[in-house]
């Protein structure tokens, strides 16, 4: 008698799970810098992407409560399935066991980018009020001629400082230009 093989094994559960977490967060930074009009595609690389569940605590935290929702979800609804079928066939429009298995993906997938768009639309207006009530200012030092240059930090990646200068500019300046130094606090 052999044993039923698993559909995939754990490291490519893990993968899977690391780069939906990375998916989630870019879906997460371009909603919030959509805010701004910045299209955060063309000042980021991927590796900005990659290191995202590990810069963001909010990010892994919501990947979590969301698997335990998920997995909540599925024990649910097999429980109700076993201990009250005629609701349950009730609820799912009389369609039969096989026939709810056939559009399942379907409805897995719909479902799980609108919980994704409304999420990530949660996550920008909240990081878009948070940044309005308590923005950080900062000020950036040019190595050339010392000008400095004043504003809000909106947010940094590996390549670029983007910040809302006193004039309500946005701007996205290059790390690797002649900027001496970038002053968080004074």
């Amino acid at each position: 008698m052999s044993e039923k093989k698993p559909f995939l094994d754990s490291q490519t559960y893990i993968t899977l799970g690391y780069l939906t977490i990375v998916l989630i967060g870019m879906m997460f930074d371009y909603k919030y810098y959509n805010h701004f009009d910045i299209n955060i595609f063309e000042y980021a690389d991927i590796l900005d992407f990659l290191l995202a569940p590990v810069k963001n605590f909010e990010l892994i935290l919501f990947a979590a409560a969301s698997l335990i929702a998920v997995l909540i979800f599925f024990q649910v609804d097999k429980l109700w399935q076993g201990r009250w079928p005629k609701s349950y066939k009730r609820f799912n429009f009389g369609m039969s066991t096989n026939a709810l298995k056939k559009y399942r993906l379907y409805i897995i997938v719909l479902s799980a980018l609108a919980y994704l768009n409304l999420a990530s639309e949660f996550y920008g207006d909240r990081m878009f009020k948070r940044f309005e009530e308590a923005p950080k200012e900062i000020e950036i030092v040019f190595q050339s001629d010392e000008r400095v240059l004043k504003g809000k930090l909106i947010g940094k990646n590996a390549d670029y400082v983007i910040m809302q200068t006193d004039d309500q500019a946005v701007k996205a300046i290059p790390v690797s230009s002649d900027v001496q130094e970038i002053i968080i606090h004074r």
